[in-house]
């Protein structure tokens, strides 16, 4: 089913695609959290700092959401 909906070939393809997409969100969520608490936070005032991975992984899924990943 997800092979279909993934347009890929093979299921081993399909769930290859699946993992990058897990990954390059994982480590956009530690990036995120990064410079969200070393740089936002310190210079816009109204911006809280991130306490929990889970915080920065909604942030990040939000921004990937818009930006059409």
């Amino acid at each position: 089913m997800i092979k279909d909906l993934m347009k890929v070939k093979s299921t081993t393809d399909a769930i290859t695609e699946i993992l990058v997409i897990v990954l390059s969100i994982l480590v956009s969520t530690l990036i995120l959290r990064l410079l969200w608490n070393n740089a936002l936070v310190k210079h816009i005032t109204v911006f809280r700092p991130i306490q929990t991975f889970a915080d920065a992984l909604l942030l990040s899924i939000a921004l990937a959401v818009i930006r059409g990943i």
